[in-house]
């Protein structure tokens, strides 16, 4: 098997090195030159779970990295899916398999940029719920893997040609299981309603760069109590979508095997040295609210269901940030009740 990783930062270095530690021929896909070319110079120094020195090959040119791959394994942020799809559209080869890490509705907005390509060349689109690891790279060549997670979900769009992604995939990352459909996937996403409102809880204190804890010393119980009503109204929407989940607290206890019987117990016990982020300008804002709240609401709309706390803290945010979160986010503005049910969303139609 070979595997193209698109996506140079703490993710793509992961799971670059986790492949190449599997002994699978693995290049890794990097915007700047001049990291690529110290990747495939140096190697990567993998830390923490695993203890090992890999060869990595890297390039910034993405046809050179994708040209023999089987497996096309996309790490970059929310953001940089669409324009990573647009620059993969005319390149990609019959056969292949796209694997967003993790998926933020990405499977929806793959299928929409390459349209008719899914089928004319067999192209199999697939997300996770979650990234199967907690890592950081850093600027010299180390990647640390601290945490492991299991129970990661992972579902692709059928297409006429194929239903499933591949077993060899799922042999290779143990940590994934089978969902039902990529609203699944996303739908799961633990990400969205954690973050945002522990960032937006504490943005006097991020805006001004006071160094705490984000779950230890950022996490009190008024804001967890508004995590579980924002995962409440999850819950409500996947349920109408007949999705299956579970509780933001049960999903958590999975993917690390603990126990734990409330979620501000859990959140500070499961990541006691989560650093907060300096600046608003920060992925749990820029990616958690446009990729993960909004579909929410969005979702919610379509199918009648209302979701006041999801949108008061887009509303809050995109006012705050002086940024239109919707308009820059997933809206499912093409897709009809029954368009849906072409990229596995719905079971049946509501």
């Amino acid at each position: 098997m070979t595997f193209a990783v698109i996506g140079a930062g703490n993710t793509g270095q992961a799971i670059a090195s986790y492949l190449s530690l599997k002994g699978k021929r693995v290049k890794l896909f990097s915007r700047d030159p001049v990291k690529a070319e110290r990747i495939s110079r140096q190697g990567l120094e993998l830390k923490g779970m695993y203890s090992a020195k890999v060869d990595i090959e890297s390039s910034s040119h993405m046809e050179e990295v994708i040209g023999e791959a089987e497996f096309i394994i996309i790490s970059t942020t929310s953001s940089g899916h669409k324009p990573v799809f647009r620059q993969l559209k005319p390149i990609l080869k019959e056969n292949q398999t796209i694997v967003i890490f993790p998926g933020y509705w990405g499977a929806v907005e793959c299928k929409e940029v390459l349209g008719n390509h899914i089928e004319e060349k067999n192209i199999t689109v697939a997300e996770t719920s979650a990234m199967p690891f907690v890592s950081k790279a850093d600027n010299t060549g180390s990647v640390y893997i601290n945490k492991i997670k299991k129970n990661v979900q992972i579902s692709s769009i059928p297409t006429s040609k194929n239903a499933t992604i591949s077993e060899k995939f799922l042999e290779t990352f143990p940590q994934l299981i089978t969902a039902n459909n990529i609203f699944e996937t996303s739908l799961n996403n633990s990400n969205v309603v954690i973050h945002t409102p522990i960032t937006l809880f504490n943005a006097s204190r991020i805006d001004s760069s006071e160094e705490f804890q984000f779950y230890g010393q950022g996490v009190s119980p008024l804001t967890v109590t508004y995590i579980e009503k924002l995962d409440r109204e999850r819950l409500v929407l996947a349920n109408m979508l007949q999705v299956e989940t579970q509780d933001i607290l049960t999903i958590l206890n999975e993917f690390y095997g603990t126990d734990y019987a409330s979620l501000y117990d859990a959140l500070p016990g499961l990541f006691p040295v989560g650093t907060a982020p300096k600046t608003l300008n920060h992925r749990y804002i820029l990616e958690d609210i446009p990729f993960g709240l909004v579909p929410i609401s969005e979702l919610g709309k379509k199918i009648g269901i209302q979701t006041p706390y999801t949108d008061s803290i887009i509303n809050t945010a995109s006012l705050l940030m002086n940024k239109d979160f919707r308009e820059q986010g997933v809206t499912f503005e093409k897709f009809r009740k029954e368009d849906l049910l072409n990229v596995g969303g719905l079971t049946q139609q509501i």
